[in-house]
């Protein structure tokens, strides 16, 4: 009795430390992130490659840390929601605009990110409330008006799309503007083409990337035959064929010149 009255008292000895070292854990994260909300929000800002070499070579993104929304480049005026941003995608045209590419965005500097997923912290807006988990793909973000790539972002209530319960905003960014486009091409193969498996194989060009990558996938789990077109044929014939491809085939060169 002696040995269980002692592994008693020692494990109440550990559990009472245990719950002083959890307060003051909790307490301490309590302190770093009213010590976080002081100091604002972080974002990244991208300013075009011409104007970061006339800087002095420059690099041209860079992460700022601001107070709010409004210090930021190019908020949308318009704008009646307020998202915290728990992730967002990196998409092509992110990659070019952190480049400071010009063709992509309307007018630097920006904050890129096309596509964001996250939580309603403010809205005037019937469509989206305050706690509504939400995504947004495209609609000018990060191309127009500062996107995603922030830890806060401003956007017209009708761009969001309330997310369902089965699905969390990390899946949703898995997804992103390459899977919705990848998903409203099949629809459309289907749909206003109605092409379906018994017609034969189908095509998809340019398979390595995030869209035809998700098409690829998308198309063999509906039942179709898919031939996977890529110039990267050796390296990532097995991951295709993995996604659904029965065949995978190089890059589509012409036979003759194009006109």
């Amino acid at each position: 009795m002696s040995f269980v009255r002692s592994v008693v008292a020692r494990g109440t000895l550990l559990r009472s430390r245990y719950d002083s070292f959890a307060g003051r854990l909790r307490q301490h994260e309590v302190r770093r992130q009213a010590r976080f909300l002081c100091r604002g929000m972080h974002a990244m800002v991208v300013n075009d490659a011409g104007t970061a070499a006339e800087r002095g070579g420059e690099k041209t993104a860079r992460i700022v840390e601001v107070e709010s929304l409004a210090e930021l480049p190019r908020q949308d005026p318009q704008a009646n929601v307020q998202v915290d941003v728990h992730h967002s995608t990196l998409n092509y045209k992110d990659g070019l605009i952190v480049l400071g590419k010009k063709g992509v965005v309307k007018q630097f500097p920006i904050v890129p990110g096309i596509d964001y997923a996250g939580v309603v912290t403010k809205s005037s807006s019937k469509v989206v409330q305050e706690g509504d988990r939400v995504v947004l793909t495209g609609n000018k973000a990060g191309q127009f008006f500062d996107g995603g790539d922030a830890q806060r972002a401003a956007c017209q209530a009708e761009w969001l799309v309330k997310l369902p319960p089965s699905l969390s905003t990390e899946q949703a960014m898995t997804i992103g503007t390459a899977g919705v486009t990848a998903m409203m091409c099949v629809l459309h193969l289907e749909g206003p083409g109605e092409v379906r498996p018994s017609h034969g194989p189908v095509l998809v060009t340019g398979a390595a990337g995030g869209l035809g990558q998700t098409a690829v996938a998308l198309l063999a789990a509906r039942g179709f035959e898919v031939v996977a077109s890529t110039g990267r044929q050796a390296a990532l014939e097995g991951h295709l064929k993995q996604l659904g491809a029965k065949e995978v085939i190089g890059r589509l060169e012409p036979t003759t010149k194009p006109l």
